[in-house]
């Protein structure tokens, strides 16, 4: 497989079938794979979508939000970020997963569970 990415790991050119390569869908799904790096223009993008989405109803459910909503957000992006080329999978759901965890830790700091006498 022939693979051009930018500098930020961001493919913008494959070639599945380059010689001597195995040319399937798992060799290209493995090379998407790669972690990406998220700037902070996207996340405050991410988190403007995601309450928009909130705030339209369609996809609550339940203090969550409904199936199918990780392609929304994908729709969403792609209109406001088009050159980001982020995917519902593995890109958004990594992301919204990291922001729920760092989130429960500032939490519990300012909340006073487990802050080790934190002012």
């Amino acid at each position: 497989m022939l693979g051009v990415c930018t500098p930020d790991i961001h493919f913008v050119y494959v070639l599945p079938g380059w010689e001597g390569s195995i040319a399937d869908g798992r060799v290209l799904r493995d090379a998407i794979r790669i972690k990406k790096k998220w700037v902070p223009e996207e996340d405050a993008t991410l988190v403007s979508c995601m309450v928009n989405l909130h705030n339209v109803g369609t996809f609550n459910a339940n203090m969550r939000f409904k199936a199918g909503y990780l392609n929304e957000l994908e729709r969403m992006l792609e209109k406001v970020l088009p050159h980001a080329m982020l995917k519902a999978k593995p890109n958004l759901e990594s992301r919204i997963r990291t922001l729920k965890r760092d989130l429960a830790i500032v939490y519990d700091m300012l909340s006073g569970k487990d802050n080790s006498s934190f002012d």
